[in-house]
């Protein structure tokens, strides 16, 4: 017998969506104003060796306030959304306001100075602890607290990315496991209800601005098997990287908060040597439109971003890993577009073109979510019914290609991680 629907999650689900939209689009806000700060203080860093050392001291300062967030609260540590999976899964458990208060400062700080770490999935927990705690303020059943935990959680993506399409396909491919069909509508509910926060508080424009046409002609549709092969040799070393990063961090016998700091420290020095890595890695997206860079710099830019993306993510402290994943997406679309542009196979501008399809792909593949992929790229640059059958083909592509190298799902992964830990804590 179907459910019918209640009022009472209705007006619910609109609550949630609206106080998840407020706190994540506020967290959104000041996290660029505290990157411009860093900005300004690489300069002044750059001025002399004392100059710096004042700035890597500055940084050790907040990697030691982050490490006693992590401390105070464990379940803070890395991107948020394995956690959000294993309380839905009753795997984990946790205290949603603790994680929510921790988070926020954690998070602020780890992402705002500069760190190549996303907002997304910490958006993604603190939505959800927010859910959470206000499912537990109207007394909900287990089943209907499990919904609201999705749509808040979904609610994060949205006003991260303002894309509540693919906040609800997100629900759909990473949470909504067992949910009954009525649960949609009260995820549904809450995307909407935090979306018209975000749009208020921020707009509505797209994440990625971008100028040239998508529109990819159809003779150019056989190089993008060539790219999908790419970005899925890309994605394996994405998350090969990420579990064996854990693996050495784990082995390293040092105290838990030196480990948290480590990612300060070596982070501080490569941005006085290079501020173009301050941050998740947006600056690189739309390089094939903004005078683009070499190849070789290209190239430099995807290998020093990885690592550095594993030095911080690996390490534990809060902070995600959706923007940095698209940015070294858009990185291998950019190379692979630019070879060919060199060897006179296609124009300038469908080198952006590869960029944005590439991006789509490397998270499809990565996080094994080929549906929220494929919106989440439409979403961010305003892309037109036409740019969608590209992005369809490299994201399956590329997903094959994950399925073949056998290249495990990276939350799946980094939850059977958490839980391990748990048990032997």
């Amino acid at each position: 017998m179907e459910e019918k629907i209640s009022y009472k999650l209705i007006f619910i689900s609109i609550i949630i969506g609206f106080i998840s939209g407020l706190v994540v689009s506020l967290f959104r806000i000041v996290i660029p104003k505290l990157i411009y700060l860093i900005a300004i203080l690489i300069e002044f860093g750059q001025k002399g060796l004392l100059e710096s050392l004042i700035f890597i001291a500055m940084f050790l300062l907040i990697g030691y306030i982050v490490a006693i967030c992590v401390d105070k609260e464990p379940m803070i540590g890395g991107s948020g959304i394995p956690q959000i999976s294993g309380k839905l899964n009753k795997k984990l458990s946790y205290n949603p306001l603790t994680c929510l208060i921790y988070k926020l400062i954690g998070g602020t700080l780890s992402i705002g100075s500069g760190l190549s770490l996303g907002r997304e999935g910490p958006s993604v927990q603190i939505a959800g602890s927010i859910g959470e705690i206000i499912s537990d303020i109207f007394k909900l059943s287990q089943n209907d607290k499990d919904i609201m935990i999705v749509a808040s959680s979904s609610s994060g993506i949205t006003s991260a990315f303002t894309a509540p399409i693919s906040a609800i396909a997100f629900s759909i491919e990473e949470l909504m496991k067992k949910s009954k069909r009525i649960g949609f509508i009260y995820i549904t509910l809450t995307v909407i209800s935090a979306s018209l926060v975000t749009s208020f508080l921020i707009g509505n424009s797209p994440v990625i601005k971008i100028n040239n046409s998508l529109d990819l002609s159809s003779k150019y549709w056989p190089y993008l098997l060539f790219l999908a092969i790419l970005v899925g040799l890309s994605s394996l070393i994405f998350n090969k990287g990420i579990l064996y990063g854990k693996y050495l961090y784990n082995k390293l016998t040092i105290s838990q908060k030196i480990k948290y700091i480590i990612p300060f420290f070596i982070t501080s020095i490569v941005l006085l040597l290079d501020k173009r890595m301050l941050g998740s890695g947006e600056n690189f997206i739309g390089l094939a439109q903004n005078g683009n860079e070499d190849i070789k710099v290209l190239i430099y830019f995807y290998v020093v971003k990885l690592l550095l993306l594993f030095v911080a993510f690996c390490s534990g402290i809060p902070g995600g890993i959706f923007f940095p994943l698209l940015a070294l997406g858009a990185l291998v679309g950019n190379i692979y577009g630019s070879i060919l542009f060199k060897m006179g196979f296609v124009g300038e501008n469908e080198i952006i073109i590869f960029s944005m399809l590439s991006m789509a792909a490397h998270f499809g593949s990565i996080v094994r979510a080929p549906l929220t992929g494929i919106f989440l790229i439409l979403e961010m640059t305003g892309g037109k019914i036409d740019f969608l059958l590209p992005i369809v083909i490299v994201t399956l592509m590329a997903y094959i290609v994950s399925e073949l190298t056998k290249n495990e799902p990276i939350y799946e992964s980094l939850l059977d991680i958490i839980i391990k830990r748990k048990m032997l804590s």
